[in-house]
This record gives C-alpha cells, structure tokens and sequence, in this order.
C-alpha cells in the first residue's frame, strides 16, 4: 500500500486569478496599491517564518481590498491567511478563512481558484481526521474539476481520493476510485497514469488478499511498460509479482518472476533481487539453489575485495543455514560477518553506510542463540549490537581497537559487556532493566534485568489476539501512535483506530509484568533499539486505562554499557550558569541535496516556555535573534544546566556523517550539529561539557533513520560530559510544553532524582491537558540521579 498523500499546501502558493494582474490595463490607486504590496510581503514574510508580522500585512491587505471592492484581492488575502494559520497548526481558524475565501469566488469566471480552495479544505479536514467532510470537499473539488475540463488533473485527484481511502484501509472504495482513474487514463492515452492506477488497484487487492486480481492488474502495468520499453517499470513490475507470489505461497512462481528480474537488474542494484531470490529458494526449501547463489555472491565480493557485499553475503548464508537447522554453521558464519564489518568501520577511507546489514547480523546472531535456548548470550550479542550501532552513528573507536584510522575514541567505560557487566550495571542502578529487539522473522525478544541481577528472557509473537487488530507488524503500530495522537492538529484523531498505544503496552509490557516491581518509585530502565525508540513509554495504557507513567517512574539508555558511561560522567558535574534558549530565529535548512533552504517554523509556546523556565531560575533566556550559536556554545562550559526550548534536528544537515543538531538562530550558521558537540570531548578541561542535565523540550523535525538524530544529539552530550538528557520526540507547534518543564525544574529542586521529578510533572500535566501528546513524548535518556 502506498503512504496516503496529502494535497501540498505551500505557504507562497498564488491563486490563478492574482489581484496584483487582475486589472494590470488600468491605473491602481495608492490604496490598491498599498494592498498588493502588502500581499506581496506577506509571502516574504511567510517563507522566513515571520508569521505574526505576515498575518498583520494580510490583516491590513485584506482591509484594504474591503474598502476598494476588490473581491479577487479579499479572496486572495483570505486564502493565504487561511494557509497561515494552517501553517501554525490553528486548523479551525485556517477553514474559517478558506471557506470565507470561497464563499467569495463562487461567482468567479476562473474557477481554478475555487478548486485550490476546496483541495485545501479537504486537506485540512483530512489532517483534523474529520474523513465525512473531507470526502466532501474532495468530491465537490472533482466536480468542479471535471467542468473545468482538464481530464489529467482530473484522473490525478480521482488517484488521490483512492489514497486517502487506502490510507483509511477502505480497500474496496480505493479500488473503486483507482478503476475510475484507469478508465479516464485509458481515455485520454495517460501511460504514466494508467500504470500509476494498475499499480494502486494491485496494491489495494494485495491488501484484501485478492492476489489473482493484484496480478492480473500488475500484469497489464507489465504490458504497458514492456510496449514503453520501460525497463525501470518492468523490472519493478517482475519484483511486485515475484512478491504477491511469495505471500501466496506460490514460491516456484516467485523464483521465476526474481529470476527475470535480475537478468534485468544494473550491478548496483543486483545484491537485494539476489536477496530476496536466495529468501524464496529457502522457503522452498531448496536450501542447495540457496546457498549456491549466495556463496557465488560471496566469491565475488572477495575476489572485488568489496567488504559491504561480503557482509551481505554471509548475512544472507547464515539466514539458509538457520533455517535449516545447521545452527553451528549459522552462527559461525554470522561471527565472520561481525569480524567484517569491524573491518570496515576501521577502514580509514570507508564512507559506505553498512549500519543496516550490520544490525541484521547481530540480529540473526541472536535468532541463532534463542533457538539454541542461549538467552543470556543473546542478550551480550543484542547489547553488542547497541554499542557497535552507537560508535557506527558517531564514527568513534573502542579504546581497545586499532588507531590507524580517523575515529575518535570512546570513553573508556564503553567497552562489549559480558553478562557480569550487565548484571553488575543493573545492581548498581537498583533498577529493573528491560531490554527490547525486534527480530522479523520471530518477533520480540524481551530481556528483564532485575535490580539483583537476576535475568528472564521473553519472546512475544504479535498476533490479532494480542494488538486487538489485524496489523502485526510493530513498526506499523509505533508510525500510527501521532496520527493517534493527533501530533500535528489541535484533537485527538483516533476516533476509528485501535488505540496502538494500548497495543504497544499488550505487546511491551503485559508480558513482562509478572517481573516488574511493584513500588511505585521503582526506577524501570528501557533499553530499546530502531523503531521502539519512537515508543513513548510513559503513555503506553493498559485495558483499564492506566498509564504506564502512573506506575513508575521512567528513563531510557541506547545501550546498557551508557549507563555506567553516565554515571562516570555524574561524578565530573559542575557549572555554575543556567543557559536558558527559546524559540530562535529560525535558521534556513535545505531538507535534501539541491533543495532550496527554508526557514523552520517558529515555536511561539517554546519561547513562552524559556521566559518561564529562566524566570524560575531567576535568569535571562537568549530568544528570537539573540539566541545565536556564536552567543550560546562559549556558554555551555560554564553551564550546570542547559535548557534549549528549540528543535532537535534529526537529519546530518551539514553533511558531516553524524546526524543530529539543535536549531539556533542564525540564517545559514544556526545549527549547532552532533559533530561539534562531539568535538568538546577532546577539549581541554575547562571547555568541556560539566552540566548536570540537557534539556531539549521541542521535539524532532527531519527525516533521517528512525532515531538516528534523537541517538547522535543524546550520545554526543553524554559523551562530551553531560550525564542526563531529556529530549521530547516530537515537535508540535500547538504543545504549551511550559506546564511541564516549570513543573519538572519545580520535582527536581526538591528531589534531585530525575525520574521521579519528571513522572510528577507528567502526573501534574496529564491533569489539565488529559491528551498524552502533551506530556508523554518526553524521553528521559542516561543517569536518573
């Protein structure tokens, strides 16, 4: 199924009718021309995320067309105030606007005003949840279209109406809709939609386990491919039906569908079609075809002394031999793959990403030991994974590794533990210790380290019986939690879904709650890995509505090993300062290579939030243009605690291999990245880190690897010196987040432990905003004391 698409709303989009061209054959009074000028402002204003100073001009501008009768020019104004405030998150406001916009150009000669209009609507109603109205607008949208008489545009909505249906999961109505694109497709000769429409209808019968008719539509996108010569679609097209194959079972067809595929497939693209192909075979349990291609793969990658391939290969060996029962074999090969991408981490001019098949190395390692009932060594193998994925993400070195590369070294407290370590950890924590992997194709293996040492393995097979629903698959359930939420709106957007958050404690909590403690004041350690990062643990609900966050108190670590690398650095705190920064002149971000860069949106609440958390410390906070990074780093040293009310950065903006950066003012220089928090750990003494707390309260924006940024800003402030990090993982310009971090600074004064202090201000907050996107998305990371 594809991702639901959205209509694009841009925030300097013009109508086709402009009231700056409408009467361009005539002389324009002062105040017409006063009011184009101050529309024409507004857009400047806008794309730099001066919103309050925008809304004024088109406030003014809006008057101004009043006066003079300019309906295009009031319905110009009205539009884009209307895609402001959509903008800043106030959805009623912003439909308030579009629909007094529309109410103007009813009468209009150009109606392509009128169809912009009611795309906006039904975007927002879309992003409110409201599906009723939403269908409305879009269905008036492609009426009014179709008297327009553009039959593209027209074929291209009726797509966009069979997304908005797939994304609901009402499969039959996409069908519906994708079938009446394909036929205006057809009737217009739209190859391009025609196989965009074959494809969605494919997809929405994949969904509804209708493969017979998913392959009779892929077949006809084949055929209209082949007759393009299109041998990216065909190839693409082989794949989709060596899949639906697959999943039905039908392995001998898949084989052959793969088989096409990869004599069609450039060298680039060769290792995952050989992958999957290798998969199939072994589902067949034609374990001998298996292990021939991927031992030839093998051959070749040594003989090219190309080590990622290499690496790659053995993965896909190990995974023939576990499935075949040859276990010795399995695990031997996967210890040679973790020998390789040691290798070639330490290679001084490796710039490959290899962090994925490594992460499937230690995970099929640890599939290996399970069944071989070795839950303690797959829990070092599973802790391996976690400090090796760290020091990847940081390009650092164990102190006990080779020098002769460009890493820097890791503290010396982070080395590979053995259970001793990890059990002498979770005694010296006195804390129950609960350690997540995901394995896809075995499920969830869950390991409770008690305070005295004692460890309980757990394997949970997430099923209909325990999500209450037919999606199994958790990464699914964690993406639908903001959705759920209603992150990015003003309400809850749950109305029709399963709560995942009542999912997710089924799946996380339920079956190790037998081992968690019963004192309320019991610290619980999550060590969570890829998805499960983007898990808010606090607001997880069991069936009688009781949140996990009421029954003790929380914090989270990337890897066991961290923590003993917190409290190291507990023990050198010091400072003096509390730095205080809120709601920065935004700096101009290109989101991808050759993007323009734009202005990240202002975080109004965020600034209200500084003023009040330096208030209760009797302190200044740096806001708006002030809040510069040349201003802030020679602060930090000095700092016994920071508090940035700004965004976490999740993407390596500025190219420099670790993802991550805090937003600072500044309009091209504004980021302070991972990496140059990370370089004040080489840092003479009084230069580096001694804060007791970072506090970073605005949530993420970007769109990096999963946890990736929220990882690097974290580990690089914990590794520069800083024991304890709280970051929120998501932004949400609406969130009045001051509630809770005065309420936290408030705990923490009167009991230095910052788990408690933070449970209490969650408890406190839940009171007044009862929606757990207001308090649960805060993430308390490394040491609790």
């Amino acid at each position: 199924m594809k991702p639901h698409q959205f209509i694009t709303i841009t925030l300097t989009s013009l109508l086709l009718l402009s009231p700056l061209t409408a009467n361009s054959n005539q002389p324009i009074d002062a105040q017409q021309y006063r009011a184009n000028l101050l529309l024409n402002l507004s857009n400047t204003q806008l794309t730099n995320g001066q919103f309050k100073s925008a809304l004024a001009s088109l406030q003014e501008s809006l008057r101004l067309y009043q006066i003079i009768g300019d309906r295009t020019g009031e319905a110009t104004a009205l539009f884009r105030i209307g895609d402001a405030y959509f903008t800043l998150g106030k959805y009623k406001t912003a439909i308030n606007f579009y629909k007094q916009s529309l109410q103007l150009t009813q009468d209009f000669a150009n109606q392509s005003i009128t169809v912009q209009i009611l795309e906006h609507l039904t975007n927002t109603y879309i992003t409110l949840g409201d599906e009723r109205l939403a269908k409305k607008y879009q269905e008036q949208a492609t009426a009014l279209k179709k008297e327009i008489g553009n039959p593209d545009r027209e074929a291209a909505f009726l797509g966009n109406v069979g997304l908005d249906h797939d994304a609901a999961t009402e499969y039959k109505q996409a069908i519906a809709f994708y079938s009446q694109q394909l036929t205006t497709a057809k009737a217009n000769n739209n190859y391009q939609l025609q196989i965009d429409s074959l494809q969605n209808l494919a997809a929405s019968y994949r969904q509804l386990g209708q493969y017979p008719q998913a392959i009779a539509a892929y077949q006809q996108q084949l055929k209209l491919a082949q007759e393009l010569n299109n041998n990216t679609i065909v190839s693409l097209t082989f794949k989709q039906i060596a899949e639906t194959y697959q999943t039905q079972g039908n392995f001998h067809q898949a084989i052959a569908f793969y088989q096409q595929q990869l004599k069609l497939t450039d060298k680039t693209q060769k290792a995952e079609v050989i992958r999957q192909l290798g998969r199939v075979y072994t589902f067949a349990k034609e374990y001998d075809k298996a292990i021939a291609i991927y031992q030839e793969q093998l051959k070749s990658a040594q003989a090219n002394k190309d080590n990622y391939t290499q690496g790659t290969a053995l993965n896909n060996l190990a995974f023939v031999y576990l499935n075949s029962n040859k276990l010795d074999d399995a695990k031997a090969t996967l210890q040679t793959s973790i020998q390789n991408w040691t290798s070639l981490r330490l290679d001084l001019g490796n710039t490959i990403d290899y962090a994925v098949e490594q992460a499937n190395t230690y995970r099929l390692l640890q599939q290996v030991l399970i069944t071989q009932n070795q839950p303690e060594a797959a829990l070092e193998i599973s802790e391996q994974s976690s400090i090796m994925a760290s020091l990847q993400l940081l390009g650092m070195r164990l102190a006990s590794e080779a020098k002769d590369n460009n890493l820097k070294i890791a503290p010396k407290s982070i080395t590979l533990p053995t259970i001793t370590d990890i059990q002498k950890i979770a005694k010296e924590q006195k804390a129950t210790l609960v350690k997540y992997t995901i394995i896809p194709d075995d499920g969830l293996y869950i390991w409770v380290i008690q305070p005295t040492g004692k460890i309980t393995f757990r394997k949970v097979k997430p099923t209909p019986e325990n999500t209450f629903d037919s999606v199994n698959s958790i990464p699914q359930i964690i993406a639908s939690v903001p959705n759920y939420l209603g992150i990015n709106s003003q309400e809850n957007q749950g109305k029709k879904l399963v709560n995942p958050l009542l999912q997710l404690h089924q799946l996380l909590i339920k079956p190790i709650a037998d081992l968690l403690p019963d004192n309320p004041t019991a610290q619980i350690i999550f060590i969570p890995q890829d998805e499960l990062w983007f898990v808010p643990f606090p607001a997880l609900v069991d069936i009688y509505d009781k949140y996990l966050i009421a029954k003790h108190p929380i914090s989270t670590v990337p890897a066991i090993q961290i923590l003993k690398l917190a409290k190291e650095q507990r023990g050198k705190i010091g400072g003096s300062k509390v730095v205080v920064v809120g709601n920065p002149t935004m700096p101009k971000i290109a989101r991808a290579i050759n993007q323009a860069p734009q202005p990240l949106p202002q975080l109004i609440n965020s600034e209200q939030e500084a003023l009040a958390v330096a208030d209760f410390f009797k302190t200044k906070a740096l806001i708006g243009s002030q809040a510069t990074k040349a201003a802030i780093l020679p602060l930090l040293p000095k700092a016994k605690l920071i508090h940035l009310a700004t965004y976490s950065v999740l993407d390596d903006i500025k190219r420099q291999g670790i993802p991550g950066g805090i937003a600072l003012a500044g309009e091209n220089n504004g980021l302070l990245t991972a990496s140059e928090i990370l370089n004040l750990y080489n840092q003479p003494k009084g230069k580096r880190l001694r804060a007791k707390l970072a506090f970073i309260s605005a949530g993420e924006t970007g769109q990096g690897s999963i946890g990736n940024g929220v990882l690097s800003l974290s580990l690089a402030l914990m590794t520069s010196g800083v024991p304890s990090v709280i970051v929120s993982q998501w932004a949400s310009p609406d969130t009045p987040t001051s509630v809770l971090t005065t309420e936290f600074y408030r705990q923490l004064k009167q009991n230095p432990n910052k788990a408690q202090a933070l449970q209490k201000a969650m408890l406190a907050t839940m009171k007044q905003y009862p929606n757990p996107k207001y308090w649960s998305g805060f993430n308390l990371i490394g040491e609790v004391h």
